[in-house]
C-alpha cells in the first residue's frame, strides 16, 4: 500500500502568508504604470476606490493570482472602505493537482479603524470561514466549518490596533523615504492575533517587474507574532507608496508581482511546479530500520538560524545547541508504561482543547463517534484503544493521495481519502471521541528506501502523564525514532494555521546528518 509520508499540507502555509502579500494599486488599470523617478512622493487618499491584480509565484513558477479591490460603501449611516482580496491557487504534489480559493474582506472607517473582517479558506472539499467584529476593547471572532458548531473566541483590541491592510494604507497615506522606520500593530486574521510589524525603508534600487526594470523603494518588514514566531518580507514600492512586488524566503521563494488583469488570469504553471522535491531532505548516511529504532542522534544545520529554537523539546526529543546554526537532536521511541525518553522533558499537561471537538477535529460528529466505537470495540485500556484506532485509520483511509489540501476529520470520515494530514486529523478525532486527549505533531519523517526526510504530520495521545506519538499513515503501533518534531497543535481555530509557521520558516534551509542509531 502506498504510504504518503512527504505529504505536508501546503495550502495551510500558503493561506497563512497571503494576507501580508496582497497590496492595492492606486486605481483600476489594465496596464501597470510606474511613476517616473523624478516625481515627488505625495500622500494618496487611502479611501479612494482602487483595484489591483498580482501574480503569485512559488520557487519561480506561477501558482496563481490575487485580485484586490477597495470600494466605498455606506453601512449604518457612515461611509466605510471595503477591501476584498480573492486568491486562486493551483499547485502540483506528485501526480495530483490541487486548486484552491482564498477570500478575505476587511471593513474599515474612513480613519482606517477596523470594524469587521471575514476570511474564507478552502481546506479540502469544504471551506473554513472566520468572521470578526470589533466591540469596544475586544475583537469577537467566530470560526465555522463543515459538520461542526461555530467556535467563538475573542482577543483584546486597542485603539492602536489596525486592520489587515494597515501596511498598504500607511504607505499610501505617506510614502516612506530611504532610512525611515515605522512600526504598526495589525490584525493577521488567519492567526487570530495582532502582530507587531516593523517596516524599514532601505533605498531606491533597480527592481525587475513584468514591464521591465524600475527604480523602486526596498522596504524590509518583520511581523512579530506570539510564541516568538515571526514572518519576514521584502516589499518594493513606487514613489506614491504603491507596493508592486513582494518577496518572502518561505517555502523556497514566495513572490508576488503587480500585473494587468490579462496577465494575472493566464494559466498557472501547476504542471511544472511540483512541491514535493522541495519538501525532501536527503541524508548521506541511511537510517537503517528507521521506524524500528529506539534512539537516534541527529545533527541538524539550519541556514541563518539556530535549529535549537525551532525543534521542540519533549518526551520524545532532546535538543542541544552546538553553534548558531547547528544543533544535536536526540529522538527517543517511547511507549506507555515503559522507561525511556527525554528525562528533562518539560511538563506539558493536556488542556480541555485536546479533548474538545473543534472545526477541524469534530470528535462529536456522529460518523466519527461510530467509527471510534467500531475501530476499538469494547477495549478500555487507553493505549490499546489508541493503537487500534491507529490501525483503523490506516485501513479505512483507502485512497492515499495528495488531492486534499487539508481536510477536516469529519470530511475524512466521509471520503476515506487523503495524505498524512488527513490521517493525523482523523486519528486525533477518533481518540478524542474515546476520551483520550489528542493533538497533531508536525515535522519530518524518515522515508525508508528514499534515504531522505520528508515533511509530515502525525498524532500524539496523552497517556500515563506524557504525550506519546502514533502515526495513522504508518500504523506500526506507535513510532520509532525516525520522526523529528518541529511543532504541535490541537487545531483549535487559528492554531491550525499558526502551527505551520515554524515549518514554513525552515523549508529549503535544513540539512540533516545521522550521528548514531540504536
Amino acid at each position: 500500500m502506498k504510504r504518503n509520508l512527504a505529504a505536508f499540507g501546503w495550502l495551510a502555509i500558503t493561506a497563512a502568508v497571503l494576507p501580508i502579500l496582497s497590496s492595492c494599486s492606486q486605481s483600476p488599470s489594465e496596464a501597470l504604470a510606474v511613476p517616473p523617478a523624478e516625481e515627488a512622493a505625495e500622500a494618496v487618499n487611502p479611501n479612494k476606490e482602487r483595484e489591483s491584480w498580482d501574480i503569485i509565484l512559488l520557487q519561480g513558477k506561477r501558482m496563481g493570482y490575487d485580485h484586490t479591490t477597495a470600494r466605498l460603501a455606506t453601512e449604518s449611516g457612515r461611509q466605510v472602505l471595503r477591501t476584498e482580496a480573492v486568491a486562486r491557487l493551483s499547485i502540483r504534489r506528485g501526480s495530483d493537482t490541487v486548486q484552491q480559493q482564498i477570500r478575505s474582506l476587511s471593513v474599515e472607517t474612513s480613519e482606517g479603524k477596523l470594524l469587521r473582517f471575514e476570511s474564507e479558506i478552502g481546506m479540502g472539499p469544504a471551506t473554513i470561514r472566520t468572521t470578526g467584529q470589533v466591540k469596544g476593547d475586544r475583537l469577537e471572532i467566530e470560526t465555522s466549518g463543515a459538520a461542526a458548531a461555530p467556535a467563538k473566541t475573542s482577543i483584546p483590541w486597542s485603539a492602536d490596533d489596525a486592520g489587515p491592510s494597515a501596511m498598504e494604507q500607511s504607505l499610501l497615506r505617506k510614502p516612506m523615504q530611504p532610512g525611515e522606520h515605522r512600526t504598526l500593530k495589525l490584525l493577521m486574521a488567519e492567526f487570530q492575533q495582532v502582530a507587531n510589524v516593523e517596516m524599514t525603508a532601505k533605498g531606491f534600487e533597480p527592481c525587475k517587474l513584468l514591464t521591465g526594470s524600475h527604480e523602486l523603494l526596498r522596504i524590509e518588514t518583520v511581523a512579530h507574532l506570539a510564541n516568538d514566531q515571526k514572518l519576514e518580507q521584502t516589499m518594493w514600492a513606487d514613489r506614491t507608496g504603491d507596493v508592486l512586488k513582494t518577496f518572502m524566503p518561505a517555502m523556497g521563494r514566495l513572490e508576488t508581482y503587480r500585473a494587468s488583469k490579462a496577465e494575472a488570469l493566464e494559466k498557472a504553471d501547476a504542471a511544472e511546479l511540483d512541491l514535493l522535491p522541495s519538501m525532501i531532505i536527503k541524508v548521506e548516511q541511511p537510517l537503517t530500520g528507521g521506524h524500528r529504532t529506539k534512539e537516534v542522534r541527529y545533527q541538524i544545520h539550519l541556514d541563518g538560524s539556530d535549529p535549537a529554537s525551532v525543534f521542540i523539546s519533549g518526551p520524545t526529543q532532546a535538543i542541544k545547541s552546538i553553534d548558531a546554526n547547528t544543533a544535536e537532536v536526540t529522538v527517543y521511541a517511547i511507549r506507555p508504561g515503559q522507561p525511556g525518553g527525554n528525562p528533562n522533558a518539560p511538563a506539558d499537561p493536556p488542556t480541555e482543547d485536546e479533548l474538545r471537538p473543534n472545526v477541524f477535529v469534530q470528535s462529536d460528529d456522529p460518523l466519527i463517534v461510530a467509527d471510534a466505537k467500531k475501530g476499538a470495540g469494547d477495549e478500555k485500556d487507553p493505549w490499546r484503544v489508541a493503537v487500534a484506532l491507529e490501525r483503523f485509520v490506516n485501513h479505512e483511509v483507502t485512497k492515499k493521495d495528495f488531492s486534499q489540501a487539508f481536510a477536516t476529520a469529519a470530511e475524512v470520515a466521509k471520503s476515506r481519502e487523503g495524505d498524512c494530514t488527513e490521517h493525523a486529523v482523523f486519528l486525533a478525532a477518533l481518540c478524542r471521541a474515546r476520551g483520550i486527549p489528542a493533538r497533531t505533531a508536525i515535522g519530518l519523517v524518515y522515508m525508508e528506501g528514499g534515504q531522505a526526510f520528508g515533511y509530515h504530520m502525525w498524532t500524539e495521545v496523552y497517556i500515563d502523564k506524557r504525550w506519546v506519538p502514533i502515526d495513522g499513515t504508518l500504523s506500526l503501533g506507535g513510532i520509532g525514532a525516525a520522526h523529528l518534531k518541529i511543532a504541535q497543535s490541537n487545531l483549535k481555530d487559528a492554531t491550525a494555521y499558526s502551527s505551520f509557521l515554524p515549518v514554513m520558516q525552515v523549508m529549503g534551509r535544513l540539512s540533516i546528518k545521522v550521528i548514531e542509531a540504536k
